[in-house]
């Protein structure tokens, strides 16, 4: 797919490296990034860090959101399918950021929606549940669970620069 940007026809994919793609519809904006596997994790945190640091977002959950965008990218480079893109929902005449994901080609949601949800309580005196709780596949979701206060979700979705089913999870930014 190509798109012309200030009378150049470029093809998406190497337009999402170089900026972020903004899509207005009304009242909403969303921006895409396309993450590089090498810089993922970093880049994450840079942009939702300049996103919530402009919008005047306190420094402790800009520090928390930043580490939950981190983490999902880490995920992503580590368990999904290229291409992985950083999108953000913009809202009101503000264009407040209010809801971030990490979106990829991959469509398997496999245990991710379950491990964002809340962690069951366990009997203390059920030891073989204890120990498969502190299992390490998964703590990270569980971070991301705990760190936006359980408002993130794993979902179907398509990715901006390849055809084809994926999912994306994503996490409100309020």
């Amino acid at each position: 797919m190509r798109r012309t940007t200030r009378g150049v026809t470029v093809p998406v994919a190497a337009r999402l490296a170089a900026e972020p793609w903004s899509v207005p519809s009304g009242p909403w904006t969303a921006r895409v990034w396309r993450l590089h596997p090498a810089r993922a994790e970093r880049r994450a945190r840079e942009i939702v860090r300049e996103l919530l640091e402009r919008a005047g977002t306190a420094a402790g959950a800009v520090d928390d959101l930043e580490l939950v965008a981190a983490e999902l990218a880490a995920n992503g480079v580590q368990h999904a399918e290229p291409p992985l893109e950083l999108r953000v929902l913009f809202a009101g005449s503000s264009r407040r950021p209010i809801w971030c994901e990490i979106a990829d080609a991959d469509p398997f949601l496999g245990r991710v929606p379950e491990l964002l949800r809340p962690p069951p309580v366990l009997d203390a005196d059920d030891l073989d549940a204890l120990i498969d709780g502190l299992g390490e596949d998964g703590r990270g979701l569980s971070m991301v669970h705990e760190l936006t206060a359980g408002r993130c979700a794993a979902y179907p979705t398509t990715t901006c620069s390849r055809p084809g089913l994926g999912k994306a999870i994503g996490f409100s930014l309020l």
